[in-house]
């Protein structure tokens, strides 16, 4: 496939949709969307998609004893730009799940097309050992229910 090209988006069950406008802020200058800027809204839509759950980061601490969701890896695919201006929408869902970890897919649409896909991997993190270090829990089978 040709990476320029941008290509429709086909939905999936259970997402979230976040729509914005790209503000003056976050482009570089040539007036495009600075890519720092698309893993800073992909954590944002990931929240989004966990506080549809009835979940915020406190509420998963409190409930599977954890610090947080950490991001493991992460990665994009930059089919087209955005630019100032630009109304996006920013499709969120968790794709895939592993004894350890999981991945939230991200898809950025610019008038019903495919701009950027992306990816978090993130793991149930809990406190360690002594010296600091975390430690990946499983991730709980009433979250996977979850989504």
């Amino acid at each position: 496939m040709d990476r320029g090209a941008t290509q429709p988006y086909q939905s999936c069950p259970m997402e979230n949709r976040w729509t914005f406008t790209v503000e003056w802020g976050d482009c570089d200058a040539a007036g495009i969307v600075f890519y720092p800027n698309y893993f800073r809204w992909f954590d944002a839509a990931f929240q989004k998609l966990l506080r549809r759950k009835g979940l915020g980061q406190r509420e998963l601490g409190e409930r599977y004893g954890i610090i947080g969701t950490g991001l493991i890896d992460c990665g994009a695919c930059f089919k087209g730009p955005g630019a100032h201006g630009d109304e996006v929408e920013l499709v969120t869902r968790i794709e895939r799940f592993e004894p350890l970890t999981f991945t939230a897919a991200h898809t950025v649409l610019k008038t019903a097309r495919v701009i950027v896909e992306g990816f978090e991997k993130r793991a149930f993190l809990a406190p360690g050992d002594s010296e600091g270090r975390l430690k990946a829990l499983p991730v709980p089978d009433d979250f996977k229910a979850l989504f």
